[in-house]
């Protein structure tokens, strides 16, 4: 076991009764809030990112495995107020092109040429699940680049680890259906948790979908001709390199990150690591416990402000 010298774990405070409480608007968004229209080319593939806020610092978001930008959408209004938000599509994923191969060196060069494209000299790392461990190794690799760094329930795991088992799609296809609501009623959560309300989860799983190239109908925009698993080896070791604060969030609930999860995050992430559980959230606690998440990152602001200078500052 690591080190416990100047580690920090807490308890997020229970869930509130609205919202509203925290700038959340009760009012669903519209496709249009979705929109990435920013362009950067990086090998030749489109990465598709946005830049909102008027925050003197800057945050960037990364999402998780086969997701999107829009997994964040219940989090940007509050945290617009203070931050400039850089969210993104990483390539495979959303509406940025896909490639013929990928990996966390891949995803991590498409961060950094998001941040050298809205001129973002140092920024807030804050990713879920697979967007935390690609934050790990975005960090240890360019730790000039961010201040601190956020991880919303990812899974950390010892070097040699077995790969966990993964639903394989169909080979050589793309899972069709016949209309875009057919297809968004599909859209379900994975690993499995209690799915948060419709009105929660439609305008991500409509995001999560596209007209067909090959057939009338529609499908996925995640890469189904395979996105890979993240070298778990390239992360264990970038975790050893960090050195910029990290703040580890885990879901109380997650089927992700267990006891065995997160008694190795503790051991393994840099000494002064923050340690936080949110205890009724569940894997994707960005979405079914957004408010739990904001206070949190409310309660944390200065302490996550004081990691990253101003862009007046150069």
């Amino acid at each position: 076991m690591g080190s416990a010298v100047g580690r920090v774990e807490t308890e997020a405070a229970a869930r509130p009764a609205a919202l509203a409480e925290l700038g959340t608007s009760g009012q669903g968004p519209r496709m249009s809030d979705f929109a990435l229209p920013g362009t950067v080319l990086v090998d030749g593939t489109p990465i598709r990112y946005a830049v909102s806020g008027s925050g003197s610092r800057d945050l960037v978001l990364v999402h998780g495995y086969r997701a999107h930008h829009g997994w964040w959408y219940r989090m940007l209004p509050t945290l617009e107020e203070r931050w400039r938000v850089i969210r993104f599509d990483l390539s495979g994923h959303g509406d940025s092109g896909h490639r013929e191969r990928y990996g966390v060196d891949v995803w991590t060069s498409d961060l950094i040429a998001v941040l050298d494209a809205v001129g973002s000299r140092q920024a807030l790392l804050v990713g879920h699940s697979m967007g935390g461990r690609i934050a790990a190794v975005a960090g240890a690799d360019h730790p000039d680049r961010f201040g601190g760094i956020v991880m919303f329930d990812s899974m950390l795991r010892p070097a040699g680890s077995p790969p966990p088992r993964m639903t394989s799609l169909p080979p050589g296809r793309e899972i069709r259906y016949p209309t875009r609501d057919v297809a968004a009623a599909r859209f379900r959560l994975r690993p499995p948790q209690p799915e948060p309300s419709a009105e929660v989860v439609r305008p991500v799983a409509e995001y999560a979908v596209r007209p067909s190239t090959a057939a009338q109908g529609w499908t996925w925009k995640f890469d189904q001709r395979g996105l890979p698993l993240i070298d778990n080896d390239r992360v264990t070791e970038s975790l050893a390199r960090l050195r910029n604060p990290v703040w580890f969030v885990r879901a109380g609930r997650s089927l992700i990150v267990t006891d065995e999860v997160a008694a190795y995050a503790r051991a393994a992430l840099p000494a002064g690591t923050t340690f936080v559980t949110v205890p009724d959230a569940h894997h994707h606690l960005v979405l079914d416990a957004t408010d739990e998440c904001l206070r949190l990152l409310a309660d944390l602001h200065a302490d996550l402000a004081a990691t990253v200078r101003p862009r007046s500052a150069g």
